[in-house]
């Protein structure tokens, strides 16, 4: 549903302060609220939403933790620029995939994820503890048994890395949980590795090293292997959406071509 001049109505807020959350954060990614633009008023916000002005608050002060927004006295709440965004937080990357990706946001998810992956790896393999190892080996199972199952195989990947990032030790590095999901998520929207067995097959080789790798307490082998998974994942997806531009341009062409 569509009001004020494009504002858009989330779908999938669960409280008052949810959708308005929601709603406002959507609508500035989508460029709706532009980067520098004042947010309507209080009771403009307030009737449309239909909520209180409490919900609305808090709302706002959700938005300004995340870096989206800033309330000033006799200026309003303004939309700040992109560089004040926490670009780690759960909503904010959703928000951005809900627009649809692009090469140059591929290429910052998986350049944060080449960074800190590698030596969440490196110190899992130091200071993992059985229970954390068994976590990492059920869900590297359950990518196997998921050669045919696109969803499935993407909770299980997701179970992998996530258990590798709390095996780590690190809160910083646990905390990256969100960043990897979306970069997990995007890049099997393009390119899912079981749409073809051999690629199934070389992607399964890959996460056995990294597990191996951790099992043998070996930090080096494990910080390289996840660094090579990460790289040639990047790589399949850059092509696969590569690919995908050419053929809607060539599309666009010949149907106008007439």
């Amino acid at each position: 549903m569509v009001l004020m001049n494009g504002f858009q109505k989330s779908p999938r807020a669960r409280s008052a302060h949810d959708l308005v959350a929601h709603g406002i954060g959507q609508n500035i990614m989508q460029g709706r609220f532009p980067i520098g633009s004042i947010l309507p008023g209080d009771a403009e916000l307030m009737e449309f939403f239909g909520v209180s002005r409490t919900a609305l608050r808090e709302a706002l002060k959700t938005l300004a933790a995340k870096g989206l927004i800033e309330s000033k006295t006799k200026v309003g709440t303004k939309v700040l620029d992109r560089n004040n965004w926490n670009m780690f937080d759960a909503d904010i990357l959703e928000w951005h995939l809900q627009m649809g990706v692009d090469a140059r946001f591929l290429g910052w998810l998986f350049e944060i994820r080449q960074t800190l992956e590698p030596l969440a790896c490196a110190t899992a393999a130091l200071r993992r503890t059985q229970q954390q190892l068994d976590a990492m080996h059920k869900a590297l199972q359950a990518m196997y048994g998921c050669e045919s199952n696109r969803q499935g195989f993407t909770k299980a990947d997701l179970a992998f890395h996530q258990a590798i990032l709390e095996a780590s030790g690190n809160p910083f590095l646990q905390s990256i949980g969100s960043v990897i999901g979306a970069a997990l998520a995007t890049s099997f929207t393009i390119s899912s590795p079981v749409s073809s067995d051999d690629r199934f097959q070389e992607v399964m080789r890959q996460h056995q090293a990294v597990f191996d790798a951790i099992e043998q307490r070996q930090p080096s082998a494990a910080s390289d292997a996840m660094a090579a998974l990460i790289l040639q994942a990047a790589e399949r997806v850059q092509i696969m959406h590569a690919e995908s531009s050419l053929t809607s341009i060539q599309i666009h062409a010949f149907s106008g071509s007439d």
